[in-house]
């Protein structure tokens, strides 16, 4: 009897609690529904861009609310986009938003509207061009503040004083559970509290009243009395960084809910207990990496010496299928003699021409049927793997295993052709293309080369890249992005935690060939990916659009020798003396083809140029490195680009290792060998603050002066920005934007030099954007009193003048 009836009051309570939930979720999808902004391509700035809106709404109806994502054209509509339809809207994509939408946004707003808010919102309006394409009209911060024109979310300050921002007492998000460490936000831009009325309620979450990080904005003051704003700014960075944005503004939507009395602050604890039960990265702290030995003396790969007489041929005819499948036979082919050269442009017959004219090669043997080559080296390959079409990164897993094994990529109506054994078919192997990445990892990383991986998309694996990735062993991957979570088997966040996996197995200075970045959000792109690989100690090379590496990088070439400099001008105290400095040369496609174009006009010799350019160029093209060397002018000179050996941002360097202090050294010192070899006198660093400029100056003691900043937008004083280091060393900071016509950039110079004079300075050009004439431009617009000269001549000029200051002070003090 008793047994009967505890069974009975369980069933009661099971019963009562399903009805409890199903009524609460019913009361949650009754409400006005929460609008989360979507658009395929979308820029997000000043937030990761793995950031999905898509989940966003995903996770808000599994814990009950209703929710949607809208598009640029409902934003825009007032009859759809509305108070009496929507409670809420959040906007994803931080600092950008729909300017056609402004108008409508703001009637929302102003009707007592929600607004989640990430990054610095409404400073970068985005509108749709005649093409179709996204374009960011710029900053401006009007749109953000209160008055006629603009939204009345309120402006943003600087970072606060507040060393490491901590979660306020009255925490109404409910993320002090979530145990996030917020001093990567110490730097962050925030909230200004001046810029908001005196009636409105400010309620901080992070950081300080006078700054915080994250606040919820409770309007009192018309005209938007009644609204709730919350800003969220960003997730901390590392691991966490996309599971804690979305976070905040999931949980700053059921805040604002509950504030306007949407919610109960019963309903508000189910669902903040739901979100916090969310899958959660892992996270990666005082990781030791395997310790092994590099396979070759080089930081790059470096091949035999090719062939006398190359076999040659122009695949431009050939289908993807077939360039994948010779891209693949020449990695394994040339892996113990370089003997296949193949034509993707009319730029790799010109390179070809130059190695037969310095005797690097002799009469190439040309093959009109380039799938021919297949039998010509039947017998240096083992057969075939089939990528799964249904799974997109197989394709990745394909290509590490063909230098694993020996085998071609190929299809299955290729392998049939060409009469090749299938050794290995991928089709219905893998369930995801995660599984597919971990297969990499925990199947073939044993027969792999650990210090070689390759970030690629599947999409351009035709390209001409893998050639030497192949031959060398590497690892593939790719990382999808959120507008390419339409491709067969993706899942951009369950990828990026198989490749920090795979990261974390790689020895420390492991290279990432490739690049994070193709096309705008297809993939996790170019500033979280390189973050990524920082802080796991790996190094970026930009290398997506390159090709014949394997044979370029069999030419022998220990050093080169810049050119001999002019002696600088005569120093003059009344002038402005200014150095260009030119971007993007780490790019090492770059000087495959568009820096001859720079080269080739007639410009070129009379205007001083500081080249970018990354040094392992001397590994994988000395072709290329030799060519240009020995086509500069006294004018020129070649600097270290970004950010040394390689690609990385130093203040995220090692974040996720034990030994950081180690891992810095390792890659000053391989940033110093090349720089000797290359005989470059200077560096750009990138990301990087003036504590971060000192540390690398320290550990590069033989670098004389240095030249940080990929543009500067900022008006910094003119005082912070050339300045020497207590070891006597100098630093250029950038003084110029990353964007900008030569009349704009002439602005900027003589805005933030201003009165000073002498003045000695780094004008940073953005390669994309400018032609030799440009230069010319800026000069001509500048006038007599600014001087242009190379970097070296800048840094003579800049000592000469403080010699003589010091000189002066004595005779004064006489």
């Amino acid at each position: 009897m008793f047994r009967a009836k505890r069974i009975l009051i369980i069933t009661l309570w099971f019963v009562s609690f399903i009805l409890h939930d199903a009524v609460f979720a019913h009361a949650l999808s009754d409400m006005p529904g929460t609008a989360v902004f979507f658009e395929p391509g979308f820029p997000y700035f000043g937030i990761n861009s793995q950031v999905s809106p898509q989940a966003l709404v995903t996770q808000l109806i599994d814990a009950g609310v209703s929710a949607k994502s809208v598009g640029e054209n409902v934003l825009s509509d007032p009859s759809q986009f509305n108070i009496r339809k929507f409670s809420t809207l959040i906007l994803p994509y931080g600092n950008t938003y729909p300017a056609k939408a402004f108008a409508a946004m703001r009637e929302f707003h102003r009707a007592g509207g929600i607004l989640i808010l990430s990054g610095i919102p409404f400073t970068h309006p985005v509108i749709r061009n005649l093409h179709g394409k996204w374009v960011d009209e710029g900053h401006n911060s009007e749109a953000a503040l209160f008055g006629p024109n603009g939204i009345g979310v309120g402006g943003f300050t600087g970072p606060g004083s507040d060393s490491n921002p901590s979660v306020a007492q009255n925490d109404l998000l409910g993320i002090a559970k979530l145990n996030l460490n917020w001093a990567s936000d110490m730097q962050s831009q925030r909230l200004d509290p001046t810029t908001l009325p005196a009636d409105d309620e400010l309620n901080p979450i992070v950081g300080s009243a006078q700054r915080p990080v994250i606040a919820i904005h409770i309007h009192k003051a018309p005209p938007y009395a009644g609204a709730v704003d919350v800003w969220t700014h960003n997730g901390p960075a590392g691991d966490l960084e996309v599971w804690a944005a979305e976070q905040l503004m999931l949980r700053g939507t059921i805040a604002a809910l509950k504030y306007k009395g949407l919610l109960s602050e019963f309903q508000q604890r189910i669902v903040f207990a739901r979100l916090a039960d969310l899958p959660k990265p892992h996270v990666y702290t005082n990781v030791i990496l395997p310790v092994m030995p590099r396979r070759y003396k080089t930081f790059q790969p470096k091949m035999l010496k090719p062939a006398k007489h190359l076999y040659v041929a122009d695949v431009r005819k050939c289908t993807r299928d077939e360039r994948i499948l010779l891209l693949s036979l020449q990695g394994i082919v040339n892996r113990r003699t370089p003997r296949i050269y193949l034509i993707f442009q009319d730029d790799d017959r010109f390179w070809l021409k130059e190695m037969q004219q310095k005797a690097d090669t002799d009469t190439p043997i040309e093959i009109s049927n380039p799938l021919s080559l297949v039998n010509r080296f039947r017998h240096e390959i083992h057969g075939a793997v089939l990528p799964d079409p249904n799974i997109y990164l197989s394709a990745c897993t394909a290509a590490s295993i063909a230098g694993a094994d020996d085998v071609l990529i190929a299809t299955p109506e290729l392998a049939k052709r060409l009469h090749l054994q299938i050794k290995i078919d991928l089709r219905g192997k893998f369930r995801e293309g995660a599984e597919a990445l971990r297969y990499i990892r925990t199947n073939l990383l044993p027969k792999l080369n650990p210090y070689l991986s390759c970030s690629l998309d599947p999409a351009i694996f035709d390209s001409g890249a893998l050639d030497q990735v192949i031959a060398a062993k590497g690892s593939v991957f790719w990382i999808t992005g959120t507008k390419a979570q339409f491709l067969p088997g993706t899942n951009g966040q369950k990828e990026t935690e198989e490749v920090k996996a795979l990261l974390a197995a790689l020895p420390l200075g492991a290279l990432i060939r490739g690049f994070w970045w193709h096309g705008d959000d297809m993939g996790i792109n170019e500033g979280p990916g390189v973050s990524l690989a920082s802080r796991f100690g790996k190094v970026t090379i930009v290398s997506d659009y390159v090709a014949n590496f394997l044979v370029f990088s069999g030419v022998n070439l220990e050093r080169l020798k810049q050119r001999s400099q002019l002696p600088p001008p005569t120093l003059d105290l009344g002038k402005v003396y200014f150095s260009f400095t030119m971007s993007d040369g780490d790019n090492l496609c770059t000087w495959r083809s568009y820096f001859r174009s720079y080269f080739s006009d007639p410009l070129h010799g009379s205007i001083p140029v500081g080249w970018g350019m990354g040094p392992t160029l001397i590994d994988c093209a000395p072709v290329w490195a030799r060519w240009y060397f020995e086509h500069s002018t006294p004018n020129d000179e070649f600097l270290c680009d970004v950010s040394g050996v390689g690609y990385i941002y130093g203040p995220d360097w090692a974040t996720s290792l034990k030994d950081r202090g180690a891992a810095y050294k390792v890659f000053y010192n391989w940033t110093e060998k090349y720089m000797s070899r290359l005989d470059m006198k200077t560096i750009r660093l990138m990301n990087v603050g003036a504590p971060d400029i000192a540390q690398a100056a320290k550990l590069m003691p033989d670098v004389k002066f240095l030249m940080p900043d990929y543009g500067s937008s900022g008006g910094t004083p003119y005082k912070e920005l050339t300045y020497r280091l207590e070891g006597g060393q100098t630093v250029f900071r950038a003084i110029t934007g990353a964007d900008g016509g030569a009349e704009k950039l002439a602005d900027q110079i003589r805005e933030r030099v201003g009165s000073v004079r002498p003045a000695f300075i780094n004008v940073f050009i953005w390669n994309w954007g400018s032609k030799m004439s440009d230069l010319k431009r800026i000069i001509d617009l500048l006038g007599p009193g600014y001087i242009a000269v190379t970097p070296s001549q800048l840094n003579l000029l800049y000592r000469q003048s403080l010699l003589e200051s010091a000189i002066s002070k004595v005779k004064f003090s006489q």
